[in-house]
């Protein structure tokens, strides 16, 4: 996602974990903020003669990264000095003692041929509100910043520096930092009237080691221990696995870039932080609309629970309503898109490394994620009456991928089908479960066209499905089967 911040557009991937508060975002440069702290987290590195600030660098690139590549669990920023790389990588996760929310885990290795000397600056600075750094400290165990942790360190820095007024603006180095510094031993603290402290810490990093860095991701007056155990990337993305294998899953769509989109969807919807009351959280404040269109992307992806978590209660008692305001909300935020007819293809070209959009607030906007996977439903299946018409939104002109789609939230239950062909003909095997309790019949309707049609179990046994894309004749009111389809 993208933002205009000091006149320079900045792109924002926000990176969260499902069932923690906080949140972790970083931007093209690999400058990190935690979500409404007012403070931000920079760096650069030196090796040899050298100094190399990523946010300028030439040969900065950015990738994501995870145990399923599809679905993304991190960030890697990396830059290119000394015959090698210095990489940046960014995470969350859960772990116990870390305060009220989720942690951030940030890793520094050092792929260059040569030792380097990693430099952190905690400076003013947030990409989800314009605040100030007020109060800078130094302890044991790391940095405060306003009062709240900031920073967990694993070794002290041999260098560090606070800094009580600096004329650098957020995201920028400041060479000559304007005010006064304190020294690089035992607890410190420095304020500022302003706005505008800051502090730098410098640590040795040797060829092939890291240093890891640790944020937690909710503010808190408290100051709590670091965390005993950290979990790693592989135990991260492991936990979304599970997390998110009752849900929405598409392969084939679009040479497999849909698929990977729909996914780091879902997980950036599931871990937002909205709590049932005002919406305030790490993200924002969602409007109604917003929230009613979260709560339908979350229903289209399997997600019923979360979903009744996230809609208003005004909405929650008016599922058809909160449909209408949902697509009127996704019609409005998608219109730079263009045309509804493929906007699912435009809306993929537009993704940014994190599987993200610019919105109006800038950054990772999940109204654009949610927006995409409704686009995303239309190309998959048109329902109308009771009718489901299997990927009536597809252009599948010259073209014959196997696709699959897992769990799809329907009108009518939660529908999975799959194409294969065999020579000239393709081959449909479906399953559409219909819904069977007062939740998943509430979910029904969310995730349809706006009718009461999904809240009726017998009707949704009798659903009629057909593939008029491939085959105008065929159609079928089983509820699973396969079947080849004749032109």
């Amino acid at each position: 996602m993208r933002r205009r911040d000091g006149g320079l557009e900045t792109r924002w991937t926000v990176l969260a974990a499902a069932g923690a508060r906080g949140a972790l975002a970083v931007d093209g440069a690999g400058r990190v903020v935690t979500g409404r702290h007012g403070w931000s987290l920079d760096w650069q590195f030196g090796a040899g003669e050298q100094l190399c600030t990523p946010g300028v660098a030439a040969s900065l690139r950015q990738r994501t990264v995870g145990a399923d590549d599809g679905a993304p669990v991190a960030l890697e920023t990396v830059a290119r000095a000394a015959g090698g790389d210095m990489s940046e990588l960014a995470y969350v996760g859960l772990a116990a003692g870390a305060g009220a929310g989720a942690l951030g885990v940030v890793e520094f290795a050092n792929r260059t041929s040569a030792p380097v000397a990693v430099t952190l600056r905690l400076q003013a600075g947030d990409f989800w509100r314009v605040d100030g750094l007020w109060r800078v400290e130094v302890d044991g165990a790391g940095a405060l910043a306003n009062g709240s942790r900031a920073l967990w360190w694993q070794r002290p820095p041999a260098a560090e520096r606070l800094v009580a007024d600096t004329g650098a603006a957020p995201g920028r180095w400041s060479e000559s930092p304007s005010g006064s510094t304190r020294g690089a031993r035992g607890a410190q603290r420095v304020t500022s009237r302003h706005g505008r402290a800051a502090g730098e810490f410098t640590w040795p990093v040797t060829h092939g080691t890291a240093l890891r860095i640790l944020l937690p991701l909710e503010a808190g007056d408290a100051v709590p221990a670091a965390p005993a155990v950290v979990p790693d990337l592989g135990q991260v993305g492991r936990g979304w696995d599970l997390h998110t294998a009752e849900g929405l899953r598409v392969v084939g769509l679009g040479e497999g870039r849909i698929g990977e989109l729909v996914a780091a969807a879902i997980r950036r919807l599931l871990a937002l932080d909205i709590p049932s009351g005002a919406g305030e959280g790490a993200d924002g404040r969602l409007s109604p609309g917003e929230r009613a269109l979260v709560a339908s992307a979350l229903a289209v992806a399997g997600h019923a629970g979360r979903a009744a978590e996230v809609v208003s209660v005004r909405a929650a008692r008016n599922p058809s309503a909160a449909v209408r305001l949902a697509r009127r909300e996704a019609a409005r935020i998608t219109e730079p898109f263009g045309a509804a007819a493929g906007i699912t293809s435009r809306m993929a070209a537009a993704a940014g490394p994190g599987g993200g959009w610019v919105g109006e607030r800038g950054g990772d906007d999940p109204g654009l994620r949610a927006a995409f996977l409704l686009a995303v439903r239309d190309t998959l299946v048109s329902e109308q009456g009771g009718c489901l018409d299997l990927l009536a939104g597809a252009d599948l002109a010259g073209s014959r991928p196997p696709i699959e789609v897992h769990r799809l939230g329907t009108g009518c239950g939660l529908l999975s089908y799959a194409i294969r062909w065999h020579g000239e003909t393709p081959a449909l095997l479906w399953e559409l479960v219909p819904p069977t309790t007062p939740p998943e019949s509430w979910a029904s309707v969310l995730a349809g066209p706006g009718s009461r049609h999904g809240g009726d179990a017998a009707a949704t046994t009798a659903a009629q499905l057909r593939v008029s894309v491939l085959s105008e004749s065929w159609s079928t009111r089983d509820g699973s089967g396969e079947s080849l389809l004749s032109p």
